[in-house]
């Protein structure tokens, strides 16, 4: 079952997309932060979705925005939140697979899904090929190394081995 305490801030939200096209995630942190090849996680009520940055797209509310230099007009405070509010960076996503995380840990809820499973009325969560989106907002965030290990395993685990690193 995937580990909660290694979770890494949220960096956008879900803004759109689908399963052949991608799926777009709105920054709400700097650009600078998040490199083409990253692995995403993206929450959706009990399932995680798990994809690749594909491309970083800049975008603005108005295109007159982007085109003026405001901070060169206006004073600073100004320019920043005006840029804030207008100009934006969205991420493509490549979904690529999902993995059930059942309901919240430590609710009532949890405890019988995870009673089920240990019981053997339900199968142990495992990634699948993704089939589904998340909705609109569904927040995303960067993998942290124990998402990574979730997925293609532990090098301390007998039998896995390194192949190669990210450049994350």
């Amino acid at each position: 079952m995937p580990d909660q305490s290694t979770h890494t801030p949220a960096i956008g939200y879900v803004v759109g997309g689908g399963l052949k096209e991608n799926l777009n995630v709105r920054l709400t942190v700097p650009s600078q932060e998040v490199q083409e090849g990253g692995f995403v996680i993206i929450e959706s009520g009990d399932w995680q979705f798990y994809g690749l940055v594909t491309d970083l797209q800049l975008g603005a509310t108005d295109p007159r925005f982007a085109d003026e230099q405001s901070e060169n007009r206006l004073p600073p405070e100004l320019a920043r939140l005006l840029h804030g509010q207008t100009l934006y960076t969205n991420l493509e996503v490549l979904p690529a697979l999902m993995l059930e995380r059942g309901p919240e840990p430590g609710s009532p809820e949890y405890a019988r899904w995870a009673g089920e499973i240990e019981v053997g009325l339900r199968e142990p969560p495992r990634p699948l090929p993704v089939k589904t989106i998340p909705p609109h907002h569904a927040p995303a965030r960067l993998a942290a190394a124990g998402d990574i290990a979730e997925i293609f395993g532990s090098q301390e685990k007998s039998g896995n081995f390194i192949i190669g690193y990210t450049r994350e």
